[in-house]
C-alpha cells in the first residue's frame, strides 16, 4: 500500500499542466548539436573558397581544340618511334647509390642486329625535380663498344631524373631513368 500511494503521488492528475524544463527542448544547448552544425559550416566555408580561388587564379591553360591537340602529340611519339633507330638501350646505376659519393653509372646500346653502336657523343643528365640548381651532366666515355661509363656524384639524397643523351648521324636519341638516391 505504500508503494502505491507514492506511485499515485509522483503522478499528475489528468488535465493538471505538468512543466518541462526548457532546457530539454532545446536542442541548440548541446554540444553536439553545435559540433555538428560547426563542421558542416566550416566544410562549406572551405568549399566556398576552393571554388572562389579557382576561379581567381584560373591560368587558361584549357584550349578549345584539346582534342586535336593532344591527337597531334599521339602522332607524333609514334613518328618519332618509327623513325628512331631499333636500338636496345639500358642505364646501369647501383642500386645502393649514395648522396656525395662518387658512383659509377653504366649504359649500353646495341642495334637491332645486337652489333654496338658508336654515337659520336654520349652524356648523361641528371635532374633534380624539387630543385633546379642541383642539376648536372657528365659526358660519357667508351668503356667498351657500345659500353659507356661515367663517375657521378649526387649532391643529395632522394629522388633523381636522369637522361642519357646519345648523338648519332646527326640526330639525338635519348633514354631515361627515375632514380632515388640514398642518403649519405
Amino acid at each position: 500500500m505504500n508503494q502505491s500511494m507514492s506511485t499515485a503521488a509522483a503522478r499528475p492528475e489528468a488535465g493538471a499542466d505538468v512543466a518541462v524544463p526548457s532546457d530539454r527542448n532545446n536542442a541548440w544547448k548541446s554540444p553536439w548539436v553545435r559540433a555538428w552544425v560547426g563542421l558542416i559550416g566550416v566544410v562549406l566555408a572551405v568549399n566556398v573558397t576552393m571554388v572562389v580561388l579557382a576561379i581567381a587564379t584560373n591560368p587558361g591553360l584549357i584550349r578549345d581544340d584539346y582534342y586535336e591537340r593532344g591527337r597531334d602529340v599521339e602522332r607524333t611519339i609514334v613518328t618519332r618511334l618509327a623513325e628512331g633507330p631499333q636500338w636496345t638501350m639500358s642505364i646501369d646505376l647501383p642500386a645502393d647509390t649514395r648522396a656525395e659519393e662518387t658512383t659509377k653509372v653504366r649504359f649500353a646500346v646495341v642495334d637491332k642486329a645486337g652489333q654496338p653502336v658508336q654515337p659520336e657523343r654520349v652524356t648523361y643528365y641528371a635532374y633534380r625535380p624539387s630543385d633546379a640548381t642541383r642539376d648536372f651532366s657528365v659526358a660519357m666515355s667508351q668503356e667498351a663498344p657500345g659500353i659507356y661509363e661515367a663517375e657521378v656524384r649526387f649532391p643529395l639524397g632522394g629522388i633523381w631524373d636522369t637522361l642519357v643523351s646519345i648523338e648519332h648521324a646527326g640526330k639525338e636519341h635519348s633514354l631515361g631513368q627515375r632514380v632515388s638516391v640514398l642518403l649519405p
